[in-house]
């Protein structure tokens, strides 16, 4: 790999790290009262009268227009989510300069548009539940999909971990073994 090109993703890597803690920090103010824990708690929900319960409550609390508002910006959100891990995986896989860490990392990378396209799934289906009368299989269809989709983010933050600790490892100075006999 080139210097060129790791200095490229190293600088990519840190932009959309960037972008994606702004995200964070701006929809959390946009959105405000409405918390993370409330959206996710709605993807995971697998019971449609909960659901029901839930979008109820919100329309009383004035949280629904903010719950659409969230989905909507949640579209963004995968984009920049996925662009950073895909270039967090390669980038750390690369420097690893481990052959088998760099083939896996293309293989990961690949993974992360199952994730992608997961997330638009499950929003589609959040929308549907939201807009139309909750049914069984839009709650069960968010529930999968967002269980494969932090699924496949988890094995990937940890196999960014593995590469980050093989790294460091490559970067501790072997010290020479002295030839000692006792003999």
């Amino acid at each position: 790999m080139h210097a060129a090109s790791l200095h490229s993703m190293r600088r990519l890597f840190w932009l959309l790290l960037l972008a994606n803690i702004l995200y964070v920090v701006c929809t959390r103010i946009l959105l405000h009262p409405l918390t993370a824990s409330d959206i996710a708690h709605f993807e995971i929900t697998k019971k449609v009268s909960v659901v029901q319960e839930m979008i109820q409550g919100w329309k009383l609390n004035g949280k629904y227009d903010k719950v659409l508002q969230s989905i909507y910006l949640d579209y963004l959100f995968i984009v920049l989510y996925t662009s950073w891990l895909w270039v967090a995986i390669v980038f750390l896989s690369r420097l690893t300069k481990n052959e088998i860490l760099m083939r896996a990392g293309r293989i990961f990378s690949y993974l992360l548009i199952i994730a992608a396209v997961c997330s638009i799934i499950g929003n589609l289906a959040l929308l549907r539940s939201l807009k139309y009368l909750p049914v069984s299989w839009s709650v069960l269809t968010a529930y999968d999909m967002t269980a494969t989709k932090f699924s496949i983010i988890i094995v990937s933050l940890l196999f960014m971990l593995v590469c980050v600790i093989f790294w460091l490892l490559d970067r501790i100075p072997v010290q020479s073994k002295k030839s000692t006999t006792f003999f």
